[in-house]
């Protein structure tokens, strides 16, 4: 007699399977065969799945609707959040774009690959990045990329069939910022043509809105203004002796439409989300058109946050370690084969690029690649051993060489080490005052320096910050540091945003 076909189950039934284990093992093992759990070898997982990869330039956690935002700023990533894994605290590895994607891509610490603080530092043609695995893997790799910090002038495009940087590109209709939303999604669109469905994809597509200077367009421009949340109240001190400024007011050139009132810049800021938000919506629905988000692990996540004027740091990011500007989205949407759920602790974005590979069918020894860590346990329902608690890694800051901010999280207690003046005067509250120790679960504006109220706990964070900074890693060559030569119109766009003088 033929055996009856099965049909693998999702994780939905094997996490229904494992609520019953306290019935017995041997009731579990029926149940197993029943569900076809033993005869399943290969299901949709074990397949080497499409990637799409949407990134989400300044795009703190604490402004989307699915992180608790009052304001429904964005209805599409709400939606694959609840339908997929979202991890509520990422934590990236640089608050700055091309810092952040360097360690993404590398799966390598700041710290370790010499990309550090500024923009337009090349990474070395020697690193293995993710493209150029999967690319080896037989997959189709596309990007588009908007912002100037990831021109192919710096090597992000190693691995990539197609680079296409949006500011290169002619704007799809006249007055459309060539480096908006709208013309982001019209050029992946155009990419989603390329693919054929014989062989699987990685396709990045990077957004730049809400990148300051905040100028969502048409109907999105004052979607915010004035609404129940608008705080007309706060001024901003405007500095008209220069032109630009980041802490304790902002320069004349930075503002916008003659405003002052800082609830304008934040209404501004949703609305930018807001806009990005309903571009990805687009390409969504293009991509879902051509049949191609079928076995398709779909990711939504960020370089790194924004400050709007907490500890006085106004529209930007890179020069603090707060939440602020390290706390980004990061989701995970695969329908039938992950389970919709919330992942409560820490993570950090050199995780992506395993987890990733991982995805692709990449054997990946202990669960490892560089220094990343597969999150696929994770996403499929693991959680962490109780007695062995999560943490994640972060540096950021201006200053020179080796004073860098060193910071470490697990899912309670935050603790920074500032090396240099002014991140000591921010972070720890005062020049000379090295640590900070921030409880996020009752302060999660950092506000409470804790260092002396509990120094057994500082004691144990600044071991393990130390002991995490000081563990070498030998498998990369680093890079110099020095900023690399580009051209004309990536100087022009990186100027536009700010990164240069």
């Amino acid at each position: 007699m033929m055996a009856p076909a099965v049909s693998c189950p999702t994780v939905v039934q094997k996490r229904a399977v494992g609520a019953l284990i306290v019935l017995s093992t041997a009731l579990l093992a029926v149940l197993g065969a029943v569900l076809g759990l033993a005869a399943c070898s290969s299901d949709r997982t074990s397949k080497r799945s499409n990637i799409l990869l949407i990134t989400v330039d300044t795009l703190r956690a604490d402004h989307l609707s699915s992180y608790g935002y009052p304001r429904e700023t964005s209805p599409v990533l709400d939606r694959l959040a609840r339908e997929g894994v979202r991890f509520d605290q990422p934590a990236v590895q640089w608050p700055k774009t091309g810092p952040s994607f360097a360690s993404m891509m590398t799966s390598t610490y700041p710290k370790n690959n010499g990309i550090v603080r500024k923009v337009g530092i090349p990474v070395p043609e020697d690193f293995n990045m993710l493209a150029e695995m999967l690319q080896g893997q037989g997959y189709q790799t596309l990007a588009v990329v908007s912002n100037g910090a990831l021109g192919s002038n710096f090597n992000f495009d190693q691995g990539f069939d197609r680079y296409v940087e949006s500011w290169n590109q002619e704007p799809p209709a006249p007055g459309v910022d060539a480096t908006g939303a709208i013309a982001v999604t019209a050029l992946a669109r155009g990419l989603l043509e390329e693919i054929s469905p014989e062989r699987p994809f990685f396709l990045w597509v990077h957004y730049l809105d809400p990148h300051f200077p905040y100028s969502p367009p048409g109907e999105f421009r004052d979607l915010f203004q004035n609404d129940e949340y608008f705080e007309p109240n706060r001024r901003i001190r405007v500095d008209l002796e220069r032109t630009k400024r980041d802490t304790f007011g902002i320069g004349r050139d930075q503002v916008l439409d003659g405003h002052d009132d800082l609830s304008f810049y934040i209404a501004r800021y949703d609305a930018e989300i807001a806009y990005a938000d309903a571009e990805i919506g687009r390409l969504l629905t293009a991509a879902r058109g051509r049949g191609l988000l079928r076995d398709t692990l779909t990711i939504v996540s960020s370089d790194h946050g924004e400050s709007l004027a907490e500890h006085e740091y106004y529209f930007d990011h890179g020069r603090y370690g707060f939440q602020t500007c390290l706390r980004v989205p990061l989701i995970f949407h695969y329908p039938g084969v992950i389970a919709p759920a919330v992942d409560p602790d820490p993570v950090e974005l050199i995780d992506l690029a395993p987890t990733i590979l991982d995805f692709a069918g990449v054997t990946l020894v202990g669960g490892r690649w560089l220094q990343g860590r597969s999150l696929r346990p994770r996403l499929e329902g693991s959680r962490l051993d109780p007695g062995r608690p999560a943490y994640a890694f972060s540096e950021a800051g201006y200053g020179r060489r080796d004073m860098w901010q060193r910071i470490v999280r697990n899912r309670r207690y935050k603790f920074a080490d500032s090396r240099e003046g002014n991140a000591q005067r921010h972070m720890s509250g005062g020049l000379g005052k090295r640590y900070a120790l921030y409880d996020l679960e009752v302060d999660p504006g950092e506000i409470d320096n804790l260092v002396d109220a509990m120094p057994e706990m500082a004691e144990e964070m600044l071991a393990l910050v130390t002991r995490w900074y000081e563990t070498p890693f030998d498998a990369i060559s680093g890079s110099s540091g020095d900023v690399g030569e580009m051209d004309d119109a990536t100087r022009a766009q990186l100027k536009a945003l700010g990164y240069l003088d």
